[in-house]
């Protein structure tokens, strides 16, 4: 209908009114509609993104900074944090958590010279969601062309109108260099927790076989723990990352969900804080290893991480996920000896050197060493999606210490197996403990 008004008005313009051709005045006439036309068109064209009309309010846009680690961006999405991810061509990873019926997102680069740039975002919603209906997810969108940027914010179908956009700063851009050789990334805790002297036994150990950061995702705990945290920060070993992921979610310390549970997402989002502190340290640490805070991957042939790690890429040059089978050493059995810290709570894990033995008919836990650039999504006893090969690593090599209460409840005490491995240890493990535990805890 547009095109037939504007031939029509053309061609009743018969008699000028200046000495210009009649022919010229009507083709400009014609070109002067239609270039109107078009501009319109392109200005409501700009508000269509994908198939979508987002309405633009008549307010002015106010600009704001995200700095939290969990931004709701409705009641069905989480956006944690967009990093940049040049494989295998560039583009931002956005990690979200998010409900599974999600099926449409964009996301809007904020080029310079104040373009913006929408780009529909491919959901990958992870597989190892356990049956929740909330789950890790990454949200990729392909960087657009001639867009230098450095933020950018969220569109979907069901946001509301609204006058302020949320600018989330892309991490990873540009992608800065390694300064680490290992990273332990220990998802979430929660529930007031009070293991101070495991705590404290677990980083020193960490220390001694060569980690170079720590990094807690911390949703509620002690006072006493608070003290240990800011204690390891200003040291410079610790990165804390708060985790109040039961503000947006009902949680739940139950990895599986079972019919009953008003829980949305499982075991206090743990796989999506994983897969955050994997891209956090991509690109600054060479190797990072995945577990809890109550878990030590130990070497058995070896003295440190190190020595580990290059006896076993001399191996399997082609690996980039190393896995340790888990081995419960039970709290429900001690040995006499390194009884020291008797007022500090918490775990003594040096009294505790039997484990259960491992039942080779169910599941074996393990737990990981990995390439981190070779990882794009990560579980928590393995990688979803990686390049390079998987390795199970054996008991002689190396494995994951995890000590807590008795896994195996029909396992008595005298099948338990003794193991020395962390013992091996002590004669520096011990004086360590001992110099925080002091700075810390004990009153002049």
């Amino acid at each position: 209908m547009g095109s037939t008004s504007i031939s029509r008005e053309c061609e009743e313009q018969q008699q000028p009114r200046s000495p210009v051709h009649p022919r010229m005045l009507m083709s400009s006439r014609c070109y002067f509609y239609t270039f109107c036309f078009f501009v319109i068109s392109s200005f409501l064209l700009s508000f269509y993104v994908q198939g979508t009309i987002f309405k633009k309010s008549t307010q002015p846009v106010k600009l704001t900074f995200v700095r939290d680690p969990i931004t709701a961006l409705d009641s069905r999405i989480l956006i944690i944090s967009p990093y940049y991810d040049p494989r295998p061509s560039p583009s931002v990873r956005v990690l979200a958590i998010i409900h599974e019926s999600v099926k449409e997102i964009y996301c809007l680069f904020n080029c310079l010279l104040n373009r913006t740039i929408s780009v529909r975002a491919s959901i990958d919603l992870h597989s190892d969601r356990f049956g929740f209906p909330y789950g890790t997810a990454d949200l990729l969108c392909k960087e657009p062309s001639e867009c230098n940027y450095r933020y950018i914010s969220f569109q979907s179908p069901n946001s509301t109108v609204t006058t302020e956009r949320l600018l989330f700063e892309v991490k990873n851009h540009p992608l800065p260099s390694i300064s680490s050789n290992f990273t332990v990334c220990i998802s979430s805790i929660y529930g007031g927790y009070n293991n101070v002297l495991q705590m404290v036994q677990s980083i020193e150990m960490y220390k001694i076989l060569g980690v170079s950061r720590v990094t807690i995702y911390n949703t509620s705990c002690s006072q006493n723990i608070d003290k240990v945290l800011h204690y390891y920060i200003d040291e410079g070993t610790l990165e804390v990352v708060p985790w109040p992921i039961n503000q947006y979610l009902n949680t739940s310390k139950e990895w599986r969900y079972s019919e009953g549970l008003t829980s949305q997402v499982g075991y206090y989002g743990q796989t999506a804080a994983l897969n955050d502190c994997l891209y956090r340290n991509m690109y600054k640490s060479k190797f990072v290893l995945l577990h809890d805070i109550d878990e030590i991957i130990l070497p058995v042939q070896d003295e440190d991480w190190f020595s580990l790690m290059e006896h076993l890429q001399r191996l399997h040059p082609d690996t980039s996920v190393f896995c340790f089978e888990d081995h419960v050493f039970t709290t429900s059995a001690s040995a006499s000896g390194f009884d020291l810290w008797p007022d500090i709570p918490g775990v003594n894990i040096l009294l505790h050197p039997f484990r259960e033995p491992i039942n080779w008919n169910e599941f074996i836990n393990r737990k990981m060493i990995v390439n981190p650039r070779q990882i794009f999504q990560t579980s928590i006893h393995s990688a979803l999606k990686h390049t390079g090969t998987t390795k199970n690593i054996t008991q002689n090599i190396g494995i994951s210490f995890h000590c807590r209460s008795q896994e195996r409840k029909n396992i008595t005490t005298d099948q338990l197996i003794r193991d020395d491995i962390l013992r091996m240890y002590n004669v520096s493990l011990v004086p360590k403990i001992n110099g925080v535990i002091r700075k810390l805890f004990t009153h002049s």
